[in-house]
């Protein structure tokens, strides 16, 4: 009999030895990893083992041992060594790995389950029970690798670990790791420690240097996952200029429920300064969503005992709620609350205030009715100027119905007539609003409501107008301590409008437009013999205003084949679309002397011509016109080959705009021809570019002595055929390289010439660098030159904003973020950076060498999610701008 049949027939009589009918295998060559048919007796699990070298069974001591990639599984519980021994009076198993007497490990012990695995010296197991204990233990999950001397599996999976550590380093020789004598370990949600010590391990010039202690404390609690989870805030340790050494974000986050938390935080300084806040959250799915935080700082800039000692004194309150409450209403509430001393540096509550220099908040809730055709709002708005005390609010609330025919089907039923086409629009507002300023209070009221009755006509298939008649009656009263007395008044208003389309081509729209105004009070003016004196009167005065307008606008093509693009640039064909728009006002002059609205008064050595109405609630008085204005406006559009490969087909690419303005008044008495408007757009060049300029042209020359315009062509003088008056130039660009994992940058193009210039007041936490990426440019210029006044020097603006990384390897990125003002060849705000990957480190350093906020920032921290919380920072104190 060979040595093999010797094993299978002792594995066959042990088999009705095991508990829990469990079977086994063994094998003298290869590893088994079946498990094996169940006894007769079996009532619950299958336990299988297998071995490479040998079985030897204890029949006295009913014990079993195996060696050699020994092997036992038992439900979803794997363990695995070089030797395993079994007591099966227990159902306890005994792990071994090679070398573990020396403490040399060469082949550990495994154990494995659906929560994780581990490696050990020894492990000991009991089945039973689902408990046991290890030594020399080391594991991870969630990326966090832990390990200890002494390990005690408890029966719901928690390990406990003496003398255990942790790190998320995966480096043989961690550079950080925290040492505990008590850890509890709750697979894939937290570790425990009481206390620990977090030790550094840090490489110079590829140098290690010995372990030094940095961070300890009596207990922490540290997540094993990235979701919400209770626990003790990891305090950060930094420096700054004013406050010297503190820590920050000291507190506890408290995971209330799955729909709400609450975040207690503060910080402490070693001169005194701290701040205290809190950040309570709640969610409802699909319901609604908010937040409630509030911060109170007391900020002491240097020593009580300094000379330049200062202590400020801040504090923010912020609500956020939004909540659908039905498909047809919702609420939505920002409101944001600041005040105390504020100090205006990089170091504020928002550093969004050092750009905006104002707290806003807004609250609204809308709702829509009649299948969304009209629609009731609430609002309200608050606005404080942080330079001053400035502030104003705003409470309104507005009801608009669309457009409704009443007499179609779903109506009062459908007459199938002229009734038909007829419709309705309806709406209404009411507004308060409250206005201080350098300590004058107003108060604004307003109210009205409007109609609008609509006649819809189609006369042929290209030919339709829609003729409306609308009403609007809106009331006012204003209170102003800068006037003393409250003043208020009324206005109606009768629009009578036309907008057609004629022969499928043509849009024509014209309109009547009358209005009626009811005044409280007005003015007059009169000479005492030395000096214009104005009376304040009271009483109910009228006036009425008018005009007329109407304006006719179409569509003329072009195109044309480019063959010969098409081989250089893949552009096939042009088509150039002309929207040419004529317009006509006319009113009469209502400042003349036709109307009464105007009077004059002697003022010594003339007469002056003054509104009566100016200080009004209702005091536009318009002069006389009858005005013709053109518009050009130019699209070009091109259409380009698609790539080979590709099945869509030409696609069509929207090149530039280019539009053209003016218009000619025949009332005007002298300078009849307004300014003429140019303006361009193009975001053709590539998608991440946008590009759009402007200028106003003056056809009329200026008065040497005074600058005013008077009636002479700038031809006439030979100063060209157009005067500029002012202009402006916008260009911005992203640019990105294709990172490292082979994936194209998406960069998105600026907007605003001030869209890198706001990057700059967010130092942030140096989380999100991307280490990948080989390059990064962001580039926006803003030209602004304006020459109104023709006897100065044009006052030009010339700001250039850049933002730009480069990576000199794959740990390295240097970056700048400046802005250069060209006119007075300085920099704006400059910023240098320097980031560094440190495996399992990052360390990000800013400097704004010179300006207003001149300063430096320094930090360090971990980059796993779980503890990106503990790092180091510091910094110089901005020097800014102090309420």
């Amino acid at each position: 009999m060979t040595v093999g049949r010797h094993v299978m027939l002792l594995a066959a009589v042990l088999a009705m030895h095991l508990p829990y009918g469990a079977a086994a295998a063994a094998e003298t060559d290869v590893v088994s990893g079946s498990n094996l048919p169940s006894s007769a007796g079996a009532r619950e699990s299958i336990t299988a083992f297998s071995a490479r070298d040998s079985l030897i069974y204890h029949f006295g001591a009913k014990s079993m041992e195996l060696r050699g990639k020994a092997r036992i599984e038992r439900d979803s519980t794997t363990v695995s060594a070089p030797k395993i021994t079994v007591d099966f009076g227990s159902s306890t198993i005994h792990a071994y790995g090679s070398g573990a007497e020396a403490q040399g490990t060469a082949e550990p012990a495994v154990f494995s389950n659906r929560e994780g695995s581990f490696n050990a010296d020894r492990i000991t197991y009991a089945f039973s029970s689902g408990s046991g204990e290890t030594t020399n233990l080391t594991s991870s999950s969630s990326g966090v690798i832990f390990g200890g001397q002494q390990v005690s599996r408890l029966e719901n999976g928690e390990l406990v670990i003496r003398d255990g550590t942790f790190t998320t380093c995966d480096d043989p020789e961690p550079h950080y790791w925290i040492s505990s004598d008590y850890m509890k370990i709750i697979p894939g949600s937290r570790i425990i420690a009481k206390p620990f010590i977090m030790y550094i391990r840090p490489e110079i010039f590829s140098k290690r240097l010995p372990a030094i202690p940095i961070l300890p404390l009596p207990f922490m609690v540290f997540p094993l996952h990235e979701g919400r989870s209770s626990g003790v805030l990891i305090p950060r340790f930094g420096h700054d200029g004013d406050r010297g050494y503190s820590f920050s974000d000291l507190g506890y986050y408290w995971a209330i429920s799955d729909y709400t938390d609450l975040r207690i935080e503060g910080d402490i300084a070693f001169n005194g300064s701290w701040r205290l806040a809190e950040r309570f959250r709640y969610n409802s799915r699909y319901n609604f969503t908010g937040m409630l935080e509030g911060e109170y700082e007391r900020y002491f800039r240097g020593d009580s005992g300094d000379p330049d000692f200062e202590e400020f004194n801040s504090w923010s309150f912020r609500f956020e709620h939004h909540q659908d409450f039905d498909p047809s209403s919702s609420l939505d509430a920002r409101l944001r609350f600041q005040g105390g001393d504020r100090s205006y540096d990089l170091d504020a509550i928002d550093s969004g205030t050092v750009v905006n220099e104002q707290a806003e908040s807004y609250a609204s809730y809308a709702r829509t009715f009649d299948d969304e055709n009209s629609i009731a709002l609430i609002s309200y708005q608050r606005t404080d100027d942080l330079r001053s005390s400035d502030e104003s609010q705003l409470a309104a609330a507005a009801f608009y119905q669309n457009r409704f025919y009443p007499f179609r089907s779903g109506r009062l039923g459908s007459l199938d007539d002229w009734r038909d086409r007829l419709s309705i629009t309806s709406g209404g507002s009411l507004r308060a609003l409250y206005a201080s300023s350098a300590g004058s209070d107003s108060w604004d009221y307003l109210a009205d409501a409007a109609m609008e009755a609509g006649y819809f006509k189609e006369y042929s298939p290209g030919s339709k107008a829609l003729f409306t008649q609308g009403i609007t009656l809106q009331g006012r009263f204003l209170e102003d301590e800068a006037y003393g007395d409250d003043r208020y008044g009324l206005r109606l208003q009768l629009p009578f409008r036309v907008q057609s389309t004629l022969f499928s081509h043509f849009n024509v729209n014209a309109g009547i437009y009358f209005n009626h105004y009811l005044v409280g009070n007005d003015i007059l003016r009169y000479y005492d013999g030395s000096n214009v004196v104005t009376d304040e009167r009271t009483g109910t005065e009228g006036f009425s205003t008018w005009h007329i307008g109407a304006d006719l606008s179409t569509r003329l093509y072009a195109s044309m084949n480019t063959p010969f693009l098409e081989r250089l640039a893949g552009l096939k064909a042009l088509r150039h679309t002309l929207i040419p728009t004529l317009s006509w006002t006319w009113n009469p002059d209502f400042r003349g002397t036709s109307f009464d609205y105007y009077s004059t008064v002697f003022n010594g050595s003339g007469y002056d011509r003054y509104n009566r109405f100016e200080h009004s609630v209702y005091a536009d008085i318009p002069e006389g016109q009858n005005t013709v204005g053109l518009t050009l406006k130019n699209l070009f559009h091109g259409r380009l080959s698609s790539p080979e490969g590709f099945a869509g087909g030409d696609r069509t690419l929207h090149l530039f705009t280019l539009s053209a303005s003016t218009a000619y008044n025949f009332s005007a008495g002298e300078c009849p021809w307004t300014p003429l408007l140019v303006t361009a757009s193009s975001s053709a060049l590539f998608p991440n570019f946008l590009m759009s300029a402007g200028a106003l042209y003056d056809f009329y020359d200026y008065d040497p002595l005074t600058g005013d315009r008077v009636d002479r062509f700038a031809a006439e003088d030979g100063g060209g055929l157009l005067r500029f008056v002012k202009g402006y130039f916008n260009m911005s660009m992203n640019l990105e390289g294709r990172n490292r994992n082979g994936l194209p940058g998406r960069p998105e193009a600026m907007r605003a010439e001030q869209a890198i210039f706001r990057e700059r007041f967010d130092a942030g936490d140096f989380s999100d660098i991307d280490f990948a990426l080989p390059w990064r440019l962001r580039m926006s210029l803003y030209l602004l030159s304006d020459r109104t006044d023709p006897l100065k020097e044009a006052e030009t603006t010339t700001l250039l904003n850049m933002s730009a990384k480069v990576a000199l390897s794959k740990n390295w990125q240097v970056g700048i973020n400046t802005g250069y003002d060209i006119q007075r060849n300085e920099f704006v705000f400059p910023m240098l950076q320097l980031y560094r990957d440190l495996h399992c480190w990052q360390m990000g350093f800013q400097w704004v060498p010179s300006g207003e906020f001149n300063s430096y920032y320094f930090q360090i921290g971990l980059k796993a999610p779980q503890l990106e919380d503990i790092r180091f920072s510091t910094g110089g104190r901005t020097r800014g701008y102090t309420d």
